[in-house]
């Protein structure tokens, strides 16, 4: 609701187009957590794993500022503070509006940065196997943080401070658990085969998204990444 881009997806083509103009900038943008708890739960987890996805890759891009990280970090805190709530508590206003809110923000933050390399590996998966496009922008993100980890010191010691989080690992483990689900969003469970591997690597490089990448990722990089979720 708050960024200047829209997506068209042409299942036939297996092409994704993007569109983008400062006029789809909304003059304001109205929160209502009420309007959410109609939402089906699947995709309310989605969503919020895209908004973390979202979050995140603002933090590693070349074109981050110190406005950008700030929103990204505030959503971050937030997501992975309440989306375990939410599988419990999926009625739970508090919570739906403390998601909703980091949604928001995840897309202020985006909106100064575009998405990175978690957007780019996602896009076959969605394109090609129909993975949900919230776990295939998301399923990436331990690894990429991992690799992207020194470039981002000082983000990740406050991070650990709002979350009361000890250790890089801590983090690390958390973000697996929420991204595989018990395994459920591992590759292979879409229909990906091992022999599909190298060919995805090769659909990973979207133009203007894989570049934005605060470390430039290499073919080997994109190929351990996969077999780890595979």
């Amino acid at each position: 609701e708050v960024t200047m881009w829209g997506t068209i997806w042409n299942m036939d083509e297996k092409k994704k187009y993007s569109i983008s103009h400062p006029d789809l900038y909304p003059t304001v943008a109205i929160l209502d957590a009420n309007l959410t708890l109609s939402l089906p739960f699947d995709i309310s987890l989605n969503t919020s794993m895209d908004a973390l996805s979202h979050s995140f890759e603002a933090i590693w891009n070349i074109n981050r500022n110190n406005t950008s990280t700030s929103l990204a970090i505030d959503a971050i805190s937030l997501i992975i503070g309440n989306i375990e709530d939410l599988k419990v508590n999926p009625n739970n206003l508090a919570i739906r509006k403390n998601l909703l809110i980091a949604a928001n923000k995840a897309g202020l933050a985006f909106s100064n940065t575009k998405t990175a390399a978690a957007h780019s590996i996602s896009y076959p998966l969605t394109m090609h196997y129909g993975v949900a496009h919230g776990i295939a922008a998301s399923i990436s993100l331990p690894w990429l943080l991992e690799i992207n980890r020194n470039a981002i010191e000082e983000e990740l010691k406050i991070i650990f401070s709002r979350l009361n989080i000890n250790s890089f690992i801590e983090l690390k483990d958390l973000l697996i658990k929420l991204v595989l689900q018990d395994g459920s969003n591992r590759l292979k469970n879409f229909g990906i085969k091992k022999e599909d591997l190298n060919w995805l690597v090769n659909q990973s490089y979207t133009k203007g998204r894989m570049e934005n990448n605060i470390v430039e990722l290499t073919n080997s990089d994109i190929r351990e990444i996969l077999e780890k979720i595979f």
